[in-house]
């Protein structure tokens, strides 16, 4: 048992989860506060800042994902939709009345939750290419409510949302630049959800999920609850995952339809297979190169004026070169047995 938790525990370069924790804080507030000490030009671009942020909530997503894509092993293409409830309830709650931002997550996670039993209950009866199709299909019909309906702003969205305050200071005012705040949140809000699913691995409920994802006829005949656990896994996904849309949706300043995308959906399990299924530091590696790589290559073509987008090319080729060469993923779950 100590071995194994040695191993759980081990995340970068032998460095254990705690350790991970510190030196990632101290970059962090390095990178927050740094042009604070000096009078010249910003060391960090802000443009940089930016990046890092959408990193972040790449991340959150992916750890929101590898609930039901990694630990249960079904396939979701859905889960754009909770990250457009999250950010829609705080946009439409912050329009339309005076509630603090804060209050509006807890909302979000409400909201995503409910939405999250119909499309669970579903996973209940179909598997596999049919899932796909429903989880799909959610997301799409959640869409095309939002173009549809007047008070969620149509095809313009809701535009001119302000950023929230902290202990009656401004999340942009808390930092060297209008980015930290956003970063020092998002990295907790990481940190806690890492945390928060490594100590969902290792207790029952995620030998639970780890029984139904390897044969759930076995499992059920072992008496695990199935139906429960399914339910459940689908509700922690859809919570995390509409956190993420809350913060986007203040940060961006204005939410929109794009949101429910089927692509941003594609994305995020892109993130999670190219991570590694079932890998916490998979899932944080996987949504910072699917935020990096696009930005590098589209600075490449505008630097070298192609006329098509080298990134949709490298995305292709990186899928088959995963699928091909390593389908569990760069830290997933078949690397993790080799290091032991």
């Amino acid at each position: 048992m100590k071995k194994l938790r040695k191993k759980s525990g081990d995340w970068f370069f032998g460095m254990s989860g705690l350790q991970t924790f510190l030196v990632s804080a101290a970059v962090i507030l390095l990178i927050c506060f740094i042009d604070k000490f000096h009078a010249g030009k910003s060391w960090i671009p802000t443009y940089g800042q930016h990046i890092l942020v959408n990193c972040l909530l790449s991340a959150v997503l992916a750890l929101g994902l590898n609930f039901v894509s990694g630990y249960l092993g079904q396939t979701s293409l859905g889960h754009a939709a909770f990250y457009g409830l999250g950010a829609y309830t705080t946009a439409i709650v912050l329009k339309y009345t005076e509630i603090s931002f804060w209050i509006t997550i807890p909302l979000g996670m409400l909201i995503a939750a409910l939405a999250s039993i119909p499309l669970a209950m579903a996973s209940l009866r179909v598997r596999g290419q049919f899932l796909i199709v429903i989880t799909y299909a959610f997301c799409e019909i959640l869409r095309y409510v939002a173009i549809n309906t007047q008070a969620f702003g149509g095809t313009g969205g809701i535009p001119g949302l302000t950023a929230p305050e902290l202990f009656g200071v401004k999340l942009t005012k808390i930092a060297a630049s209008n980015k930290g705040g956003y970063m020092i949140l998002l990295f907790l809000i990481v940190s806690a959800v890492a945390y928060f699913s490594w100590r969902i691995e290792h207790s029952r409920v995620g030998y639970a999920f780890a029984a139904i994802r390897e044969d759930e006829i076995a499992a059920v005949a072992m008496g695990i609850n199935v139906r429960y656990y399914k339910v459940l896994a689908m509700m922690i996904s859809a919570v995390i995952c509409s956190v993420a849309g809350s913060i986007q949706a203040v940060f961006a300043s204005m939410v929109s339809p794009e949101l429910f995308s089927s692509t941003k959906s594609i994305q995020i399990l892109t993130m999670v297979v190219i991570g590694g299924r079932m890998s916490i530091k998979g899932m944080i590696l996987g949504g910072a190169l699917l935020t990096i790589l696009p930005e590098i290559f589209h600075s490449v073509k505008d630097l070298v004026g192609l006329s098509f987008d080298p990134w949709m090319i490298l995305y292709g080729f990186l899928l088959v070169s995963m699928m091909r060469f390593c389908p569990q993923g760069i830290w997933g779950k078949k690397a993790e047995k080799e290091d032991e």
